[in-house]
């Protein structure tokens, strides 16, 4: 009898190993996503001039200098020539293999969004080991997949990965290498992925040689544990005490500015905190850094703390970021400083929760409650500080490269490479691939600086950041009045060349300023007069909040209707509604488009777009707008007189129409007030003709009983043209004998809304509150009646065809 070879059926056979390797796969999907979202949004940050000279444009040029021949040579942070005398970071020897095959600023971002990603698999496969003594089951691969979950969820690792490009970001994923082969007790990968770790930054070998200390201690590894000690010891003295002074030809390393006050070196910094424990206390146990060790431990439900012995690996990065007077250190999100924690939290976590479940063998339902707190405590804290689309204030947040940003794109392909070049620290990291770099972030003596002597100089006026738009305006000007001239301007561009003749900037550079298609988020036509006469009109604006910091932004679109005088100011500004004070002006932050393209140049018929700087003036605040032929606000005879044309929201002018009110904004929400022109449907329908106004008609109820008791009156106005004076609404009870026994007077609705602010069509609801005589002293019935009169004249509109200057609603039984 032959025998017969069975085997499983395909399908049988694959259920089979997924079942096997699902966690693997799990873990490697979601490395694949994070690689995937993040390298798109980084590269599109890029792509939208939003990375900057720090540090990607600064790294950029070490890099390509050193794919050059010329290791870590950069001119980019004033007074340096060479990126050791700010950071140590010999990893980037090795990454500059990759500009043989791409040299891009883009190839550094994806580098780090791999590297950062990758940093999952460790995580997961220590998680795992330490979990498959305590969990049963799938219980240990399901926490496992959990905590690598919760990893890459982490918004302190998505921030570092979201700044530019920081070599220390890749720290995380060589330390947890490390570590799982401290685990694994093989020593030869242990030794390679230290010295990873060590040559990602200055700071990295204190966090290796706890890794020692843990090989020593917990691991027991005499030899290891004390061999690591003193390699990590040894690189840290040399590259703190020795490498970057030696390069640091500005004497201005960031031990000095940010530890100053522990002491004037290295060695005097670490003998104070030997000899005055007190004083690094007092630095340490302040309000804001247990907010920061709260927030640190938080995404992980604060299981790290059950595993104190790995927990401890984070001191040294604790309290390089936590002593430093340097604020963004003290940041978990927004910067890069708190990557280098999240690999020891999230393992400390596994850690812990290893141990948590040996101390329970008997609830097995455990490992799947912790997997779920995890992840639910990870996904809470992401939805507050995240970088995706998970957390509230993501909206918004993907970039958009617009046509502006390709303009830019352009003009950085026209500048030679072997050319010297000064550019803002936005534009920097475009054209950062080249020996001489200056990075201009500030102006001196009228120029921008520093220059040193540059052949090129780059600027997007539209974004001078961190140059005043005055400043960076009067640098433009003493440029071209000295050496330089334009090569290039298009767009709010500026690219300007030592020894070029043109001095004057070409109609293609205001296109930044004007909107052939204006498309505003709020319509509105309001008229600004100069001596009786039409000269200018808004079309309609916009109100932008910057996501994340609360900033407003108001911009605001402009037509020409005649040329316009010299010296026409605009005047946009935010303001407290009950008490009028003005909370934010252009005074000192003016609006970029009106310094480069003043009104006085505009060309009649064309749209003007303006916006005032973005600034933070709280969730309560109104809108308010005006334009002066003059400089003092103060001064109303200085102020256009306005006209409401059009508007889909209520316009409110005040101080004789010479500002208007054109937006309310309450806790965070814009108050809309819609003007109504569709027929209204009242209770009772009328059609009293007034001339300049219809009654359509009138809602009416009673409310109270006995003495208390009132006529609730909504009527229904109609504006049949431009209203110019302001009427009064009366509203009267007449007893059978014709005296008026209630009587209202008001501007409509309780005199927030004049009859000259009513456009053409437009229906006004007005509520009237009329009270009742006293039940005692009532008639049978009274006769409602209602109409309008001037208060200036006291004469009442008369009602066309009826012969009296009323309109008679009804009678009140």
């Amino acid at each position: 009898m032959t025998a017969t070879k069975v085997s499983l059926p395909t399908g049988q056979a694959a259920r089979t190993w997924l079942a096997a390797h699902w966690p693997e796969l799990a873990i490697w999907s979601l490395i694949v996503v994070y690689i995937a979202y993040f390298g798109s949004l980084t590269v599109l940050k890029h792509n939208a001039f939003q990375t900057t000279a720090f540090d990607l444009g600064n790294v950029d040029q070490a890099v390509w200098n050193t794919r050059h021949g010329r290791p870590f040579a950069m001119t980019n942070i004033e007074g340096l020539d060479n990126r050791l005398g700010t950071h140590v970071e010999p990893i980037l020897l090795p990454i500059s293999l990759l500009y043989f095959v791409w040299s891009d600023p883009r190839a550094l971002l994806l580098l780090q969004t791999a590297v950062i990603a990758l940093g999952a698999w460790p995580l997961y496969k220590l998680a795992r080991r330490q979990l498959e003594g305590a969990a049963h089951g799938q219980g240990a691969a399901t926490l496992a997949v959990a905590f690598g979950a919760a990893y890459l969820l982490f918004p302190a690792l998505q921030s570092a990965n979201a700044f530019d490009f920081h070599a220390v970001a890749l720290a995380p994923t060589f330390f947890l290498f490390a570590l799982y082969f401290v685990e694994r007790e093989n020593w030869g990968a242990f030794a390679l992925f230290a010295v990873l770790t060590m040559s990602c930054k200055e700071e990295m070998p204190l966090l290796v040689a706890m890794l020692g200390i843990y090989a020593l201690v917990v691991r027991r590894k005499w030899a290891v544990g004390l061999a690591t000690l003193a390699v990590a010891a040894a690189w840290f003295l040399v590259a703190v005490g020795w490498v970057m002074p030696h390069f640091d030809t500005r004497g201005v390393s960031p031990l000095a500015n940010r530890y100053a006050y522990l002491g004037d070196g290295p060695l005097d910094m670490a003998a104070t905190l030997i000899t005055r424990p007190g004083l690094v206390l007092e630095h340490l146990f302040t309000a804001v850094n247990l907010g920061y060790l709260i927030n640190l431990l938080a995404p992980m439900a604060y299981l790290s703390l059950l595993a104190p012995q790995v927990l401890m690996l984070a001191l040294p990065t604790l309290a390089v970021n936590l002593l430093s007077t340097e604020e963004a250190m003290g940041q978990l999100e927004g910067f890069h400083y708190g990557a280098p924690l999240v690999p020891i939290v999230v393992a400390s976590a596994a850690y812990g929760t290893a141990w948590l479940i040996r101390r329970l063998p008997r609830f097995r339902a455990l490992p799947a409650m912790l997997a779920g707190l995890v992840l639910l405590a990870s996904l809470v804290y992401h939805a507050g500080h995240g970088y995706t689309p998970l957390a509230a204030g993501f909206q918004g947040s993907w970039p958009q490269v617009s046509a502006h940003d390709r303009l830019g794109e352009q003009m950085a392909s026209r500048i030679p490479t072997e050319a010297s070049l000064a550019a803002l620290p936005r534009p920097n990291p475009h054209a950062s691939q080249r020996q001489q770099l200056s990075m201009i972030d500030r102006v001196e003596e009228g120029l921008p600086a520093p220059l040193n002597g540059a052949d090129y100089v780059w600027l997007d006026v539209t974004d001078g950041w961190p140059l005043h738009p005055n400043d960076l305006n009067l640098g433009v000007t003493n440029l071209l009045a000295g050496d330089y001239g334009i090569e290039a301007a298009e767009d709010g561009w500026l690219l300007l060349r030592r020894g070029a003749s043109q001095k004057s900037l070409p109609d293609g550079f205001y296109t930044f300023a004007r909107t052939p298609n204006p498309q505003p988020e709020y319509r509105a036509e309001l008229k600004f007069y100069l001596a009786g006469e039409p000269i200018l009109e808004l079309v309609g604006f916009d109100l932008e909040e910057e996501p994340g910091t609360g900033a407003h932004s108001l911009g605001l679109y402009w037509r020409a209707l005649r040329p316009l005088p010299e010296g026409l100011r605009l005047y946009p500004f935010f303001f407290e509604d009950e008490s009028g004070q003005v909370l934010e002006d252009t005074s000192l932050r003016p609006m970029i488009a009106t310094i480069w393209y003043p009104p006085q140049d505009w060309e009649v018929g064309e749209v003007i777009h303006t916006r005032t700087l973005p600034w933070y003036i709280g969730p309560t605040f109104s809108v308010g707008l005006g334009v002066m032929d003059g400089e003092d606000w103060g001064d109303v005879d200085q102020r256009l007189a306005i006209d409401v044309a059009s508007s889909e929201l209520v316009v409110r002018l005040f101080d004789d129409s010479t500002w208007a009110r054109l937006l309310q904004v309450t806790d965070g929400q814009v108050v809309r007030e819609p003007r109504v022109f569709a027929e209204p449907s009242p209770q009772h329908p009328l059609d009293a003709d007034l001339g300049q106004v219809r009654l359509l008609g009138y809602d009416l109820k009673r409310e109270g009983r006995g003495t208390r008791e009132a006529v609730l009156l909504t009527l229904y106005w109609q504006a049949q043209e431009r209203i110019d004076n302001s009427y009064i609404v009366f509203a009267q009870l007449l007893d059978p004998a014709g005296n008026v026994r209630s009587q209202s007077d008001s501007v409509p609705q309780s005199g927030g809304y004049p009859t000259f602010w009513w456009l053409p069509g437009e229906v006004v609801a007005d509520a009237v509150r009329l009270e009742l005589p006293p039940e005692d002293a009532r008639a049978p019935s009274y006769r409602l009646i209602v109409g309008l009169y001037d208060p200036v004249s006291n004469t009442r509109l008369p009602v066309a065809g009826e012969g009296r200057d009323y309109v008679e609603l009804t009678e009140i039984k």
